[in-house]
């Protein structure tokens, strides 16, 4: 079950993904193309661990922080 609180790990591992792209986007048009690289190959890398492990340190991180966005406690049944 989703959680309905804004700032959670893996929300905010999203907007820190998008964020990352737009940096490397803003770095490749004004010129710094080997930082874009650079971080490009880091966004790659952590991407394909998560993709073969099934474990991202950034999530695991932001977790630990902010809390995860799904429950992890029992469904309640409302018997009436």
């Amino acid at each position: 079950m989703k959680s309905k609180k804004f700032a959670c790990g893996e929300r905010l591992q999203r907007f820190l993904m998008a964020f990352m792209m737009l940096l490397i986007l803003g770095l490749l048009a004004k010129g710094y193309t080997l930082a874009a690289l650079i971080l490009l190959a880091f966004v790659a890398i952590m991407l394909a661990i998560y993709g073969l492990f099934d474990f991202c340190p950034s999530t695991w991180i932001l977790n630990k922080i902010f809390g995860s966005c799904y429950c992890e406690c029992k469904e309640e049944k409302n018997e009436n």
